[in-house]
């Protein structure tokens, strides 16, 4: 990962977060490929001229200036915007969310725009297949850790040496999985690590590993995406 110079030419991008600057100013939070996310500004236009300024919408635009705050010189629409509802909705602005929080503006990315559009395809599956929801939200943290430096190895621990069904871990920070008797079964993180989500208990530690991991980045300050969902998810939903 490097800090990157956007040269004027088209990108495709999409909107992770918007907020008023002046009457006819927007600030956008965008992300594109290679790119990672960066911040620039652009004029609102209504009528005919309406520009699309819808999140989980491919565009294409193109961007002016030289310091980190840029300027959208056109944009455009590269196809219609995914029609999300309910928990994948919201599952979607988590990603959003999660990116703006965590991913530092301007750092360059070769695979952060893939594993976001990966993402939202299988959120889009999800509203017609509950069963891909936590899939498609564990798969997106672990990866974005990766791409952030800290990967998690599913197969072996700190010292290098194999993970053994029978033995518990727990993770420790800059080293890896440490052998606890307090910690997840060795079992459970290896069904994770081969992307086996069928068991409750698979899910739960996968869940329960992601906000250990993520904590550090997020802070204190809570997720709004994640409340919004737990207003509306059923008792007890586990996803987020």
């Amino acid at each position: 990962m490097a800090k990157t110079n956007c040269q004027d030419q088209w990108h495709s991008a999409y909107i992770l977060h918007r907020r008023p600057l002046a009457e006819h100013k927007v600030i956008l939070q965008l992300l594109l490929p290679e790119l990672g996310r960066l911040s620039a500004v652009v004029r609102k236009r209504t009528g005919k001229q309406r520009q699309p300024l819808q999140p989980f919408q491919l565009l294409t635009l193109q961007l002016g200036g030289r310091s980190e705050l840029k300027t959208v010189l056109k944009l455009e629409e590269q196809g219609p915007g995914l029609q999300l509802q309910g928990l994948a909705l919201f599952s979607a602005f988590y990603l959003n969310e999660l990116i703006c929080r965590i991913w530092p503006d301007n750092l360059a990315s070769e695979q952060l725009f893939l594993l976001y559009q990966q993402a939202l395809q299988q959120l889009t599956l999800a509203q017609h297949q509950a069963s891909l929801l936590e899939p498609a939200l564990r798969q997106f943290e672990f990866s974005l850790l990766s791409e952030l430096g800290q990967p998690v190895d599913w197969q072996l621990d700190a010292d290098g040496l194999p993970l053994l069904s029978e033995q518990c871990y727990l993770w420790q920070h800059e080293q890896g999985w440490q052998p606890d008797g307090r910690g997840w079964q060795g079992h459970v993180l290896l069904r994770i690590g081969q992307g086996d989500w069928a068991a409750a208990d698979c899910r739960l530690a996968a869940k329960q590993i992601s906000r250990l991991l993520l904590q550090p980045w997020l802070g204190d300050k809570p997720l709004q995406s994640r409340a919004l969902f737990q207003s509306t998810a059923p008792a007890g939903d586990p996803s987020l």
